[in-house]
């Protein structure tokens, strides 16, 4: 017998919701929930005791356990995944199976069988599954594509995205929160292009729609061989693309060890320029605040315009991606950002571009549609 998920929209109660993983990430996806009076934190899941404890503390009337079992036995409508990437596969396809629809944390998966095994459990049960991609949500880019979309720059012709990557300037972040990471890098899933690269190949197919073929070029370096030689960075990395609609577009990722970038969260340095047959639109940060210039500048005309009043703080895109996601499970109405195919396109562009760089060719990105089984 299938486990079915809650009928959607739920309606005008409150969405319950459990939530599996407490790491970093939770610092900027917990308080939203805390700002909603229509969502109920049902339970909380780490096998960290202490996580636990220290969001224990917000949601009171949480079940508390590092069990997931414990969390299939609850009452949620839907699981919020924020384990690391490698445990997406097996966890978001036990909970989908268990009968709930799924939240989980970019990027999709690790891998595209990974994907296929969550989007087919999905498909069987009829739950529903989202993957949080905050960049899509956040004030300055929803502003930048806007901009674009109303032809404030005219038809556009390139895309070009840079990252400067430091430790300096942010949060502490335990290294317990990076080792995951550092272990994926060893076959080729790099901090900066595959967990970082995903945000920007997001927006990009956010702003222009699908890539039909991807260029990588990526270095990877040693950033402390004496002290911690299993540690390598996946930078100075370049991806070049072309979506469907013509317009090309280069990624372009570095690695800045000695710059401060000013944050109160990660300090990646990250710039979005759109260029169109008349003018351009810039923005100018996202993660850290490294140019003190307004978020969002459009030049057109021989006028540079600046948008000052935008809310570019990291929380702001989270707090839309929640109230959006909170609104799309009570009340339904439009699609879903993102879903899950949408979010299975990104993974192949995103793999496709990590192979290009290893055989040292452009490829075609190809992106199978597979029927999904759907149970009676």
């Amino acid at each position: 017998m299938t486990n079915r998920p809650t009928p959607l929209p739920v309606g005008d109660r409150a969405l319950r919701v459990a939530v599996v993983g407490l790491g970093q990430i939770s610092e900027l996806c917990l308080p939203r929930y805390a700002e909603h009076d229509d969502v109920d934190v049902v339970a909380l899941c780490d096998l960290d005791e202490a996580r636990v404890a220290r969001w224990k503390t917000v949601f009171p009337d949480a079940r508390a356990t590092d069990d997931l079992d414990d969390v299939l036995g609850s009452d949620a409508d839907v699981v919020d995944v924020l384990v690391p990437t490698p445990l997406h596969g097996p966890i978001v396809t036990k909970v989908v199976g268990a009968g709930f629809h799924v939240q989980v944390q970019k990027p999709l998966a690790r891998s595209l069988a990974d994907a296929d095994a969550m989007l087919d459990a999905a498909s069987r049960t009829g739950a529903a599954l989202r993957v949080m991609e905050d960049y899509v949500f956040y004030p300055p880019l929803v502003k930048l594509r806007e901009l674009v979309h109303d032809d404030a720059i005219g038809r556009p012709t390139g895309l070009h995205m840079k990252i400067v990557a430091t430790a300096l300037g942010g949060w502490d972040v335990p290294l317990s929160s990076y080792e995951w990471q550092f272990e994926q890098a060893r076959d080729g899933r790099g901090l900066l292009t595959f967990d970082h690269g995903w945000h920007q190949l997001a927006v990009a197919h956010w702003l222009f729609g699908p890539i039909r073929r991807v260029f990588g070029w990526i270095r990877t370096e040693q950033i402390a061989p004496d002290l911690a030689p299993e540690v390598v960075i996946d930078a100075p990395a370049t991806f070049v693309w072309e979506h469907d609609n013509g317009v090309r577009a280069v990624m372009e990722v570095l690695l800045a060890p000695e710059t401060y970038f000013r944050s109160d969260y990660y300090t990646c340095d990250e710039r979005v320029e759109v260029t169109g047959a008349r003018g351009y639109v810039r923005c100018n940060r996202i993660s850290a605040r490294g140019v003190q210039e307004p978020a969002v500048v459009l030049y057109r005309d021989g006028e540079l315009r600046a948008f000052h009043a935008l809310d570019d703080d990291p929380p702001a895109a989270f707090r839309a991606s929640t109230a959006h996601a909170v609104e799309w499970f009570r009340h339904g109405g439009g699609d879903v950002v993102l879903d899950g195919e949408t979010s299975r396109t990104i993974l192949v562009t995103l793999l496709t571009a990590l192979e290009s760089s290893r055989v040292g060719t452009p490829l075609d990105v190809a992106v199978p549609r597979a029927a999904r089984p759907v149970d009676p």
